[in-house]
């Protein structure tokens, strides 16, 4: 419940401020003290939670940088930063990629929208998965391209940093399936 609401700056001053005002307007009418008291101590409370949810990053926070970042580095063609975040044990998957990536070139690679971003706490450590919707333009070797995606990247924390161990890609219309729809579609492609 804290993370959310460190993650919704905006929300909370609105939602601060319109008490604060509403409790502000009925000290007036009234002359109620206890109500003066109210409209500042919410005053208080809601700026000192906009500012801790500012200065605080949240998990959630730093997983959505970090998968803009990764799709920067992707459009840049910055090859090595991509490499450096697999995690040494990935899924053989995300190994192939790893040697394909220095052959293709990107133009494009843009996070479109991310659906989810859902993080479960172990006592080895913390595993993120995240789901999005994507477009790439890249050329390999004599072969161009471009596509729309769903994308789910398996992420785990591994001293401080995030590392993909994991990544799958689907047409775009993945998202919308039910789960028997997805199930048909991964049988069918031999998932």
């Amino acid at each position: 419940m804290l993370e959310m609401l460190l993650e919704w700056p905006v929300t909370i001053g609105a939602v601060g401020a319109t008490v604060a005002i509403a409790t502000g307007y009925a000290w007036m009418q009234t002359g109620h003290k206890p109500l003066l008291l109210s409209a500042i101590a919410v005053s208080v409370v809601t700026a000192a939670l906009v500012i801790l949810s500012v200065l605080i990053d949240t998990d959630q926070e730093i997983l959505r940088r970090y998968v803009y970042q990764t799709a920067a580095e992707l459009e840049s063609n910055q090859h090595q930063k991509v490499i450096d975040k697999i995690h040494p044990r990935a899924s053989e998957t995300l190994q192939d990629a790893r040697l394909r990536l220095p052959q293709i070139q990107f133009t494009s690679a843009r996070i479109k929208s991310i659906h989810e971003i859902r993080i479960t706490r172990h006592r080895t450590g913390a595993q993120a998965t995240i789901t999005m919707n994507a477009y790439i333009e890249a050329s390999y070797f004599d072969r161009q391209g471009r596509a729309p995606r769903w994308v789910q990247l398996t992420l785990e924390q591994s001293d401080g940093r995030w590392l993909m161990v994991d990544f799958q890609q689907r047409d775009p219309h993945y998202q919308m399936l039910n789960e028997e729809g997805r199930t048909r579609l991964n049988r069918i492609n031999g998932l």
